[in-house]
């Protein structure tokens, strides 16, 4: 992990979408949670959550998370160690990796 002074991205990846591709990130979910819930206790996920195809289904196809990173290499890191990536759940010629600033209300 880098020293360097931490930035928000948020990252935007969509699952495959064969047959077989949800099954697979429910197999890897456990362990994908337990690296996320790491990575919140370090202050490298602000948050993250499924992204659905509707609210009716509610049919995982993809993630949306928020990572403070010193860079966006660093997210890439993160993202291709994760069980999503390692299992084949999450596409990642689809991530989308946008530097990300929370509006003060």
């Amino acid at each position: 992990m880098s020293s360097q002074p931490k930035n928000a991205f948020l990252v935007l990846v969509d699952d495959f979408t064969d047959a077989d591709a949800l099954q697979r990130r429910l197999a890897m979910r456990t362990a994908h949670l337990a690296g996320a819930t790491k990575n919140r206790e370090r202050g490298a996920l602000v948050l993250g959550g499924a992204i659905l195809d509707s609210h009716e289904s509610g049919k995982m196809v993809g993630s949306a998370i928020i990572i403070n990173a010193a860079s966006r290499d660093e997210v890439l890191e993160m993202l291709k160690s994760d069980p999503y990536t390692e299992g084949r759940a999450w596409n990642m010629d689809t991530v989308r990796i946008y530097p990300f600033r929370e509006a003060s209300f």
